[in-house]
């Protein structure tokens, strides 16, 4: 079987960016529907976000990078939720083993003091004096 060129140049993209490309566009078509569902315009987002409206149009495009704080102020803004990250937790294990859990696994978390005495806090900032 012959390969075309393009079937070759395919090929040798990186799973990786396959798989941006592929998310860029799923969260592009999401955000147009969710506008459609809304009906709320580019423009009126825009405002609502306080960005350019070519802003949003380039992400609608699926040409822009939106940062996860930037999705986070879509979906206030649309009032309703863009990515799902399907972060259940079991049901099983009681809420207390949970909280327990995310403060240990905290990367800023510490210990709570003595009644009456200060916490450390978890991270120094570096000196910027010799």
């Amino acid at each position: 079987m012959n390969t075309s060129f393009f079937q070759k140049f395919v090929e040798q993209i990186p799973p990786f960016t396959k798989k941006y490309v592929e998310r860029q566009g799923e969260f592009a078509v999401k955000l147009s529907e969710l506008l459609e569902s809304t009906g709320m315009t580019q423009r009126e987002l825009a405002e609502k976000l306080g960005k350019k409206e070519s802003y949003v149009s380039r992400i609608l495009a699926g040409w822009s990078n939106p940062t996860l704080k930037t999705i986070a102020e879509f979906e206030v803004a649309l009032g309703k939720d863009i990515l799902d990250f399907n972060l259940d937790v079991k049901r099983d294990q009681s809420e207390k083993t949970h909280r327990g859990a995310a403060l240990r696994s905290a990367p800023f978390a510490q210990p709570a003091g003595r009644a009456g005495q200060p916490t450390q806090p978890a991270c120094r900032q570096p000196s910027l004096t010799k």
